[in-house]
């Protein structure tokens, strides 16, 4: 430990603790131990000799490293950022060297204080230390000390147990910035040694096991960051937690639906009048649809908790059980759910385990209060920095810690939990936000639609919106009490609006569009099972996506005749090691057992990108999408790639069964996949099974005839084929609208794989085109013999494709071709099938 170091003030002003800072983050210390001073005079200075670190765009905080380590930030007043600059004058920059007392910055107290919060700013040790606070509640100048530090010299220390401090700096590829799930996956990664791992990120550091404090870190695209690792293993501990932040740590998995920008969510204006007397709420889709239905409120209880414990043991035992208590409830709502809402749960899980939850809790408890009080002080710190972070998505994170807050407090209060909402039939939830344990606590086959004044289009209840097929609309702002508890409403997601009290020719069109969707859901749950065959007797396969083997059997149901896409990704996540062949093998000979002989397409391990596995370390790539991703990866790692087509090889079924190929750009990827494939298959005395790829570059698509002599059978990815053709992250929320693939130059790569795979078995789409009825029909068009959709779509496509013959969608197909825009494609295609189909209603309502 480096000798104690004075802290000199920065500013003169009255000095006080932290707990006086009107800032719940601030003051729980959340961002990091210090004081605070409300400053009177207007010159901020250099609190010791150093090196200016960081200073913030705006000018609002500056941060100064000691040549020692010690790293201190001046954060000048409260939500100062939203100033942009106005009011604050730098006179150094990143990099200057300053001497005690030199200035860093001039501020204009009347401007910053018209704008501010409060003027108050907390100065704070910003990474690992010990802090030994002077006197306070005084008057102090510029200059005068005010706190000591001993900080560990961070490039060359001596840890606690007697190894090194090792650091390592790494750029982090982040579209997204740190949100919970790749937070999740480096916390499960620095769980796994015997180490303490650090990240640091300017004036902020966090320990690596805390999903809180790296959340808050506002880790963003391409930022460096240092980490250091101490302890028995530190050495293997920076190597993996670096390779997993170089390779992305994205969010895995496909996005359910487009998210359109969200900067103003939740701050939309109040309803709009229409005809009669109705009400019209205008907010942003989380998942599409159209419901008719009874509005019911949902209201959430304030639960009271007593500021003073009873104890620090008895309140550190209530908190355990409460904690313990909600975990098992959690783990046993994990193990009945489908794979969207294994994934939310786990997140809430991930987050009973932060230590730095549960270390604010402690310390409260120890100061003497309750154990509810505790938890909420530290949840509601967590909560203030996740929405202070300026990212729409990390701040829906905010919604998982409220839920468990009130999760761990409904147990905390000893009383019965709330008895489950008594839904009727065709029920529109209406919540001024919902959180994900409400909505799975509901009777989903009462749930019609839901619609929330707050909330965003990727927050967790948003996504489980989508996976129960349920029309939902998020962030139609103030004024939503103002519907009544039962009146009537009508929900058109696909058209961003809630109607509340609808005008008796609305309710018509509604009830009229909503009854032609209600008969032919029925009329295809009815003829789900039966084969798909066109009007005239074309054979069209409609299979379905599978996540994981819970899906198989519901699918079936649904009328799946196969499975055309199974993501095995779910085997390779959220674990420290690879999967063996044997545990590969259970889970896919359980999945063809489900799907009781219909054909089982495999797709091999698609990491890499925005999937980064643990112990998978990848090289540093400055643009993940383009890098080593797909098949490319098994190439890489051609060890894992061979260990899971043997376990491909040793499924045993009635019907094919099939290996699929992601990211493929050329023939000679495919030759030496074969090469491996056969190398399985004689190992496991085997016959080798259907070998086919996924069209998923432009390069692909147009040597579709180049590839067809090598495989089998092609099956498009519309997805990356629509982000690759239009150049366009298709997780970028400000493209979405944009982001169509039916735009005419993405059909033209499909039109130009079914005519170079022809002579192919079969020509399928297993991307998110294959579940939109507008473009199933134009698909067949265009040559595709098989779709692969989502579940829940598969006897609809169906029903759709038996009343359309073949012509009927060569010459819808022939047209489109034609267009110039995605969008003038869908309006030539509903115009085109409501004529076809003539009682069946394709589209939203007017």
């Amino acid at each position: 430990m480096a000798a104690e170091m004075i802290v000199h003030a920065p500013i003169d002003g009255w000095v006080c603790a932290l707990e006086e800072v009107p800032d719940a983050a601030f003051a729980a210390r959340m961002v990091g131990e210090g004081l605070a001073i409300d400053p009177t005079g207007m010159t901020v200075c250099a609190p010791f000799d150093g090196v200016v670190s960081s200073l913030a765009r705006t000018g609002h905080a500056v941060s100064v490293r000691s040549d020692e380590g010690a790293e201190i930030l001046i954060h000048l007043g409260l939500e100062t950022v939203s100033l942009n600059g106005a009011g604050f004058t730098a006179h150094v920059t990143a990099g200057t060297r300053v001497k005690t007392g030199d200035p860093l910055l001039t501020l204009d107290l009347e401007v910053v204080a018209a704008g501010a919060k409060s003027l108050i700013s907390p100065i704070l040790l910003a990474n690992e230390g010990e802090v030994r606070l002077l006197p306070l509640n005084r008057l102090v100048v510029a200059g005068e000390p005010i706190m000591t530090v001993r900080q560990a010299a961070i490039a060359v220390s001596t840890s606690g147990d007697g190894g090194a401090v090792l650091t390592r700096t790494v750029r982090a590829p982040l579209p997204h910035g740190l949100h919970a799930r790749p937070a999740s996956r480096l916390a499960a990664a620095a769980k796994g040694f015997d180490a303490h791992v650090r990240l640091i990120l300017g004036e902020r550091s966090a320990d690596a096991v805390s999903l809180t404090a790296m959340m808050t870190l506002g880790l963003k695209d391409g930022d460096e960051l240092i980490l250091s690792a101490s302890g028995r293993q530190a050495e293997a501990a920076l190597e993996a937690v670096v390779a997993l932040i170089a390779s992305g740590l994205g969010e895995g998995g496909e996005a359910a639906h487009a998210a359109p920008a969200v900067e103003t969510l939740g701050a939309q204006a109040g309803p709009a009048s229409g005809e009669d007397g109705e009400l019209i709420f205008s907010g942003v889709t989380a998942a599409p649809g159209l419901v008719i239905g009874r509005a019911v409120r949902l209201c959430q209880a304030e639960i009271e908790t007593p500021e003073h414990g009873r104890g620090v043991m008895l309140e550190q035992a209530a908190l355990q059980q409460a904690l313990s208590a909600v975990r098992r409830r959690i783990e046993a709502s994990v193990a009945s759910g489908g794979s969207h809402r294994r994934a939310i749960l786990a997140a809430h899980l991930a987050f009973l385990d932060d230590p730095g939850l549960i270390a604010t809790a402690q310390e409260a408890i120890e100061a003497g209060r309750s154990a509810g009080f505790a938890w909420r002080t530290a949840t509601q710190g967590g909560v203030a920095l996740f929405r202070s972070l300026g990212d729409a998505r990390t701040a829906e994170r905010a919604d998982d810690l409220m839920d468990l807050e009130r999760q761990v407090l409904v147990e905390l209060s000893g009383e019965a939990a709330p008895a489950p909402v008594v839904l009727g039939a065709g029920s529109v939830i209406l919540a001024d936000d919902l959180l994900p344990s409400q909505l799975i606590a509901l009777d989903a086959v009462k749930v019609a639609g839901l619609c929330t004044a707050r909330g965003g289009p990727t927050s967790h209840v948003a996504i489980l919106a989508a996976a129960m097929g349920v029309p939902a609309l998020v962030a139609v702002g103030p004024g939503l009490d103002r519907v009544e508890d039962g009146a009537l409403v009508v929900l058109d997601a696909d058209g961003r609006r809630l109607v509340a009290s609808p005008s008796a020719a609305r309710q018509a069109r509604a009830q009229s569009a909503a009854a032609a969707r209600d008969r032919r859901r029925a009329e295809a749950r009815a003829l789900a099972a039966e084969d798909c065959r066109t009007a005239d007797g074309v054979r069209i396969e409609v299979f379905a996506n599978l996540g994981d083997v819970a899906e198989a059997a519901p699918a079936v149901a649904g009328g799946a005749e196969g499975c055309g896409l199974l993501r095995t990704e779910f085997l390779f996540l959220e674990r420290q090691s690879a999967p063996t062949e044997d545990e590969q093998l259970a889970q896919y000979q359980a999945i063809a057992d489900a799907l009781d002989g219909r054909p089982l397409v495999i797709r091999t391990l698609d990491a890499g990108g925005d999937k980064p596995l643990p112990y998978l370390p990848m090289p540093h790539e400055d643009n993940p999408a383009l890098g080593l991703r797909g098949v490319r990866t098994g190439l890489h790692r051609p060890d894992l790639l061979l260990t899971q087509l043997r376990a491909v090889c040793r499924v045993r079924s009635s019907g094919a069964v099939a290996v699929m190929l992601p990211m493929i750009a050329s023939a000679s990827e495919v030759r030496q996949v074969r090469a491996l494939l056969d190398i399985a298959a004689s190992e496991t005395d085997s016959a080798a099974p259907l070998l086919g790829v996924m069209i998923e570059t432009p390069a692909a698509a147009m040597t579709a005839d180049l590839l067809a002599p090598h495989i089998d059978f092609v099956s498009v990815g519309t997805n990356d084929l629509t982000q690759y053709a239009l150049a366009m992250d298709r997780q970028n929320a400000h493209l979405a609208a944009q982001l169509d693939s039916l735009h005419p130059a993405v059909l033209r790569l499909i039109a130009q794989t079914a005519a170079g795979a022809a002579d192919t078995r079969w020509i399928g789409v297993c991307g998110g085109l294959a579940s939109d009825v507008l473009a199933a029909p134009i698909l067949i068009g265009l040559g595709v013999t098989e779709l692969s959709a989502t579940p829940s779509m598969v006897a609809e496509i169906k029903a759709l494709l038996r009343g359309l013959t073949l012509a009927d969608c060569r010459q819808l197909a022939g047209d489109v071709l034609t267009l110039d825009s995605a969008e003038a494609v869908r309006a030539l295609a509903d115009e085109r099938l409501a004529a076809l189909l003539k009682s069946r209603v394709v589209g939203a309502v007017a």
